[in-house]
């Protein structure tokens, strides 16, 4: 199993002076993990004394706020980042919106990495956080694993932007990488459509995730890159 900081250091590795930005940071465990040239973090309510870490990292940045606010009045407008993590709210919609902003700010060569698409279960894929406790209570079941519907960011991708390649890293929980390659074809389906997919749907549609092991994607990016 490859864990997350392992999957996003190996892309950052693929650049010189890397320039990272992780929307949803917790308890920082991945953010403190890899290593870049430039790192931000985004997220409304860290989980860690922001002034230790501040102190523990010079370099880096601490945003203390919402994706939205960073996107939409924060972040200079002429910056740009090599390596975008997604790691924020678990629904579809803010993902979707988290990654259509970081579109915007991401380098010709950059990739882009969406974590939680493969819920192990239906429990898991339940979008509303408090409906999930409150289902797992009375199911009495152990687990905690909480991803959302983001699975489904991945068919509205598979559709509607042909302009970009994906893989799903294999050898984990489900992290799918993003990067700038146009596609021949794009399988048909309306913005509805993705939007109302179920867990039932990702199980039977399965191949949508485009699963990889993590160095054949890395070889990918590699023969990919623009310039």
């Amino acid at each position: 199993m490859m864990t997350r900081d392992a999957v996003l250091q190996g892309l950052l590795s693929l650049f010189d002076a890397p320039r990272y930005l992780e929307i949803g940071v917790n308890e920082g465990v991945t953010f403190h993990s890899v290593v870049a040239h430039r790192k931000v973090a985004v997220d409304p309510e860290f989980m860690f004394d922001v002034e230790v870490a501040r102190s523990n990292n010079p370099s880096a940045e601490y945003h203390r706020v919402t994706s939205d606010e960073y996107f939409g009045a924060i972040v200079d407008p002429h910056e740009r980042f090599d390596v975008v993590y997604l790691d924020g709210l678990h629904t579809a919609e803010q993902t979707l919106r988290d990654l259509l902003n970081a579109l915007v700010f991401l380098e010709p060569n950059g990739i882009i990495v969406i974590d939680d698409v493969k819920p192990p279960s239906h429990l898991a894929a339940i979008p509303d956080h408090e409906l999930f406790g409150q289902v797992r209570a009375f199911i009495g079941s152990r687990s905690k694993t909480w991803m959302g519907d983001v699975f489904r960011v991945v068919f509205f991708i598979d559709t509607f932007l042909q302009q970009f390649s994906y893989r799903t890293v294999a050898e984990n929980h489900g992290q799918t990488v993003l990067w700038r390659k146009r596609r021949r074809e794009v399988t048909g389906r309306t913005i509805a459509a993705a939007g109302a997919k179920s867990f039932e749907d990702l199980v039977l549609e399965f191949s949508v995730l485009r699963t990889a092991a993590f160095q054949e994607i890395v070889a990918m990016i590699r023969a990919d890159r623009v310039g």
